[in-house]
């Protein structure tokens, strides 16, 4: 988790940057690295999201399933 917090603080940071009046030439080069820490995010939420697990009692019984697996019952 510590790469997607230190992706966030350095997207704080480019768009303050690019907020400040950053040159177009640097906005640009900004907006580049930022999709690249977007899309680095992505993937890695995507990643947790499928080790998250969703505990829940059924009919007095407790069921662990993986999350998004109650959508396709």
């Amino acid at each position: 988790m510590k790469n997607f917090e230190e992706n966030l603080r350095r997207l704080d940071d480019i768009i303050e940057h690019i907020d400040e009046g950053a040159s177009l030439t640097a906005s640009l080069e900004l907006y580049k690295a930022g999709l690249e820490l977007v899309t680095a995010s992505a993937a890695e939420l995507s990643a947790f999201e499928a080790e998250i697990k969703l505990l829940r009692i059924e009919n007095g019984e407790l069921k662990i399933e993986k999350y998004g697996s109650e959508l396709s019952e």
